[in-house]
Formats: structure tokens, sequence, C-alpha cells
């Protein structure tokens, strides 16, 4: 297992802040249309529901996108990828606030996904060439500040939609990426180290080089539970909140913006700890609270607690979700010093592609009631418990 040391000079120079910026263009390109779904189905004279679909097929997009451009990011560097990605991002924006029919917006929407996905896949991959065996940390630093992302999306999106029609929030994702390219052209270093044994395989030979690495499968398939434990919640918790226990959409907001708070704690404490206990340990430790927080949570349900004792526990439970996430992260790209691109290829597509499922898997346990979300939910951490657990004891406890 190679864990290059980078320089210190090499991780001096990475603005991690720029690299927030870029890691923010899902979160931007989702969160801030997301009001404007009914203007742009009235203007293109179609249902409501083929404009939702958008967001799956930019999903969809994204999750490809970063399979090929992983790879790309080995072979030609991170920073060609990266202008590359902002440049082709900003153009379909322009396009789709041209865009005169539903099948033209969700066509556009599919392109902006697979081109923007190229400038999202470089931002893990240059945190692993500058940190090294400290990844956990870099990615907790860029997570601190990419969370703004989230908070800040609806806010532009609501106020654009009052100044004018729905084109106003493409032309902003437009303009973003394109201070984007300025600022990445100017500042941002190749990381990408020349004496590198860079890939210069096929896409396909990269990929069976990733999973050729039995070692990553235990993590693998734990970010795939948490995953889709998270994206359940997500998916749900509107449900939860608005129709379970009646809080208004102002509430809501409110509510939903506690798991964004609980996330930054998260982060800074994962920042400060990870250096000295190491991302195995942040990982295993955020784990097992995650399942006693999520079992609290699901009895809580079945005895029909408040919805602040619900708000608490989702609290605590996103705050470790989101420590265990960023050092699972950290974990598999630490493999792959010299297939970072290709590695970072893998864990976005997972991100996206159980993000998908998040959807149909709630409209299978759909009862009417809470109680299987969060069973759900519990069910899903459980297995990423017993995963790593079958991993210390069976295979590497010796080894570690």
């Amino acid at each position: 297992m190679d864990h290059t040391a980078p320089s210190a000079a090499l991780r001096a120079s990475l603005p991690l802040p720029l690299l927030s910026a870029i890691a923010a263009l899902p979160p931007l390109a989702v969160d801030m249309y997301l009001p404007a779904m009914p203007q742009i189905a009235g203007d293109f004279h179609t249902s409501l529901n083929t404009i939702q679909n958008s967001l799956s097929i930019f999903l969809l997009g994204f999750g490809l996108g970063m399979l090929f451009w992983g790879p790309m990011a080995d072979k030609y560097g991170r920073r060609p990828l990266a202008l590359f990605g902002l440049a082709a991002f900003g153009i379909v924006s322009l396009l789709l606030t041209l865009s005169g029919s539903a099948i033209q917006f969700l066509t556009l929407r599919l392109l902006q996904g697979l081109l923007g996905s190229a400038a999202t896949v470089t931002v893990p991959a240059m945190i692993r060439d500058c940190f090294g065996k400290d990844t956990a940390k870099g990615m907790s630093t860029v997570q601190i500040i990419m969370l703004i992302a989230p908070l800040i999306a609806p806010v532009i999106g609501s106020t654009l939609l009052a100044l004018g029609p729905w084109q106003y929030l493409f032309a902003f994702l437009t303009l973003y990426p394109a201070v984007l390219v300025t600022i990445v052209w100017r500042v941002l270093p190749e990381t990408k180290a020349p004496a590198q044994t860079a890939i210069t395989h096929s896409p396909l030979r990269n990929y069976q080089l990733i999973f050729g690495n039995h070692r990553i499968y235990w993590d693998l398939f734990t970010y795939v539970c948490i995953a889709l434990a998270w994206f359940t919640y997500i998916t749900g918790v509107s449900f939860i909140y608005i129709t379970w226990f009646g809080v208004s959409e102002t509430v809501f907001g409110y509510l939903f913006a506690c798991s964004a708070a609980a996330l930054v704690i998260a982060n800074l404490t994962n920042r400060r700890f990870v250096s000295h206990k190491g991302p195995r340990w942040m990982q295993q430790r955020s784990l097992a609270g995650a399942v006693v927080i999520a079992l609290l949570i699901a009895v809580g349900t079945w005895l029909k607690m408040n919805v602040a004792l619900t708000v608490f526990g989702f609290f605590c439970l996103v705050g470790c979700l989101g420590i265990t996430w960023v050092n699972t992260d950290a974990l598999i790209l630490i493999e792959f010093p010299h297939h970072a691109g290709s590695a970072a290829g893998v864990i976005g597509t997972t991100r996206f592609g159980v993000g998908a499922l998040a959807g149909p898997v709630l409209a299978w346990i759909y009862t009417g009631t809470i109680l299987p979300v969060m069973t759900f939910i519990f069910v899903m951490i459980a297995g990423a418990c017993v995963l790593q657990a079958v991993r210390y004891f069976v295979f590497f406890k010796k080894s570690e």
C-alpha cells in the first residue's frame, strides 16, 4: 500500500476554498432550481413530474460522468479537467436559458451533469495528492466550506425568481463557473506529480486496478450503506417534519438547517482529531455512535416521541454520519496514490447512484407513517457496522 507523502509546499499551495467552490456545483445546480419547477413546467406546457425528472437525470449524468472523467484526471492532470468541466458546465447552463421545450431542457440537464462532473471529480483527487495519509483532514476542511452551498442555494434561487423568470437561475449558473474558471486559471496548481507513474491505460484498465484491490471492498460497501441511509433521510425529511409532525415550511427550513450545522460541527471535530487518531479510528467510532443513535430514533418513533426529540436525534445522527462518510472517502482514496482520479470517480458514482435509489426505496417502504423510514435508516447503518466488524475481526485484526 503506497501512502506517498506529499511535500508541505504542495499542500500549502492548494487553495481549499476554491476546491470547495468547485465541489459546490452539484448542490447549487440542484437546490437552486427546485422552487422554479412549477414555473418551468408551465412555460414548457408539460407536467410537473416531467420537470421533476430533470433532477434524477442530472444526478445520473453526474454519476456516469465521474466514471469517465476520473481516469482522465489521472492521465491528463487535475487542472485541465477542472478548467474543462467548469467551462463546459457554464456553456450548457447558458444553453439551458435558451431551451424551448421540455425535451431540450432534460437533454441539457443530462449534458450539464455529464460535463460538469469533470471538474468535481478532480477535487478529492487533488486533496489526495496534497494530503496523502491526512486526506480525511483535507476532505473535512473542504466539506466545512462547501456546506454553505446547500444553505444559500435556496435563498439565491428565491431571490432570482423574485427578480425575474427561471432563466435567471441558469444565468447565475453560467456566471458562477465562469468566475471560477478565471480563478482556477490564475491560482490552482497542478497537483499530480510528474514523477507519478500515472495511468495511461484505458478507463476500463484503471477500474480493473481499482477493483482489484480487495482492501477497498469493505469500505466501499460501508459507503453504500451510509449513503443509502443518508439519502433516505434527505429524501424523506420533508415528509417526516411537514407531513407527519405538521411543521410549517418556514420552520422546516430551520430544522433542515440543523443538519448542515451538524455536518459543520462534525467536520470541525474530524479535522481536529483525525491527524492524531487516524481515519480508521474516527470511522469506527462515529459509525458505532450512528448505529446507537439510529436505534434510539427508531425505538423513539415507535414510542411516538415528539418533534423536538426527533430533531435532536437527527442532529446527532447526521453528525456521526458526516464523520463516517468523510473518513470512508479518505480510506478509499488513500489506497490509490497514483489513481486518485479513478478512485474519486468510483466514490462519486457510488454516491450519486445510491442517491437515485433513495426515492424508489421510500416508495417501496411507504406505509403512511415514518416508522419504516426510521427503521430502514437503522438497518442500513447496522449493515455498515456489520461490514466493518467482519473486516476487523475476521480479516485484518492481525495486521493492524
